[in-house]
């Protein structure tokens, strides 16, 4: 019972603070997105490095290609291949513009996503010489090969790495078109919740990468990190923020600009995805030491760092005390179902309070950035309007996909306990 309400208690002044600190953001927002394109904006001030890193990614890394080639501004795209056995090399090679494929083979390929991504460092720093660019006004940016940016993401990115105290930027990340219920549950998790974490990291200065999305000044990173800036955890993004965070490098988080990504649709390939996420997670407690001794980390990312690591643990526990209280309880009033069904009704309407506040604001959002021309596909919109059936199905997942993830967090554990480290990637729709 004890566990059960500290974890509600820290979840439902976790909840506030979000609400508080995005309501606070509203009037800067609406501001900054009155302008969100900035026409009178040099984009040729930097030259980007744009890295896709593949894994039979056949599907989608055309689509992407040509999307980011219609980008305006100086760039140069990086297409890592991880072995893969599907078309993707060919794929890539269909679509012309200032393109590179670095073909990785086995026994070298497959040995984690951050390796993959090392292994672009090299032909970075021989273009830059090449080209007689300057290191300081390079940016190195990462997208999975499904992603694709808003149209104004140039824009704001220059604007951030106008200041030479910025060393790293990650974007707002939302889901492509949602058809089904639980994608509608992953935009809503993406577009709204992880904005709202976001935006209180960028309060305390503890703002972290997300993968897909992030982009780093080549100078400062580089000089700092080495050329192999990304670790080998499962969870490579977190591993690079605690590794900025240790160096003091300052990362900003730009939500008026954002990259898009696909959505599963198959609960199994949510559960599998989120398990590695969890996985990678444990894999960053290997900083925990360096971090709590550190002089450069503030203490806004120490405390960010220590919830990071200790929610996973908060969590699993909390599922068990909730499993335990309800069948506890059950057996309890088993001669007395009016009861039961009484408070299952109030629980329920309580526990709905969140998931409705997250998707009203989750509409408010669709509509902002349709209004603002920031729309990437009409289609990826088609939640603005949605009939009352959808909205309840899913305030219910928002409310109860504790359900799911608690598999994925028991996964994650038996994965550490039987040493299971190997990069499970999640395959395409």
């Amino acid at each position: 019972m004890i566990i059960y309400l500290i974890a509600i208690t820290v979840f439902m002044i976790q909840c506030f603070i979000l609400f508080y600190i995005y309501l606070s953001q509203q009037k800067r927002f609406k501001k900054d997105m009155q302008n969100p394109y900035e026409p009178q904006q040099d984009l040729n001030q930097f030259f980007y490095f744009i890295l896709l890193p593949c894994l039979n990614e056949g599907k989608v890394i055309k689509n992407s290609l040509n999307h980011l080639i219609d980008l305006k501004g100086r760039m140069h795209i990086i297409v890592i291949d991880d072995n893969s056995t599907d078309d993707t090399v060919s794929q890539a090679q269909s679509v012309a513009g200032p393109i590179s494929i670095i073909q990785r083979k086995l026994p070298n390929a497959q040995t984690g996503k951050g390796d993959a991504l090392n292994s672009a460092i090299p032909e970075i720093n021989r273009i830059i010489s090449e080209k007689k660019l300057d290191s300081k006004k390079c940016i190195i940016g990462v997208l999975d090969a499904d992603g694709v940016l808003s149209g104004n993401t140039i824009y704001k990115l220059n604007q951030s790495f106008q200041n030479s105290d910025t060393d790293a930027v990650q974007l707002r990340i939302k889901m492509k078109k949602s058809e089904k219920i639980l994608q509608t549950f992953q935009d809503v998790e993406f577009f709204v919740v992880n904005h709202m974490i976001q935006l209180i990291r960028t309060y305390i200065k503890a703002v972290a990468l997300c993968g897909n999305g992030q982009f780093f000044r080549v100078s400062s990173v580089l000089s700092k990190l080495g050329n192999k800036p990304w670790g080998n955890a499962l969870l490579e993004d977190y591993e690079l923020t605690l590794r900025m965070e240790l160096k003091g490098l300052k990362i900003k988080y730009v939500d008026e600009a954002y990259v898009e990504q696909e959505a599963l649709k198959k609960v199994k390939k949510l559960i599998r995805q989120r398990a590695r996420w969890s996985q990678g997670g444990w894999n960053c407690w290997k900083y925990f030491k360096q971090i709590t001794t550190s002089n450069v980390v503030t203490i806004g990312q120490k405390f960010d760092t220590y919830f990071f690591f200790i929610q996973p643990i908060l969590n699993i526990l909390a599922d068990f005390s909730i499993i335990f209280l309800t069948f506890d309880f059950i057996s309890h009033y088993s001669d007395n179902p009016e009861f039961i069904f009484i408070a299952t009704i109030i629980m329920t309407t309580v526990s709905f309070f969140f998931g409705t506040v997250f998707t009203l604001i989750y509409h408010k959002e669709l509509k902002l950035h349709d209004k603002c021309n920031l729309v990437i596909q009409k289609d990826d919109m088609i939640n603005e309007n949605m009939h009352l059936r959808k909205t309840i199905l899913s305030i219910g997942l928002i409310s109860y996909i504790y359900v799911i993830l608690f598999f994925s967090l028991i996964i994650s554990c038996y994965h550490l306990l039987i040493g299971h480290t190997s990069w499970d990637k999640t395959q395409r729709n």
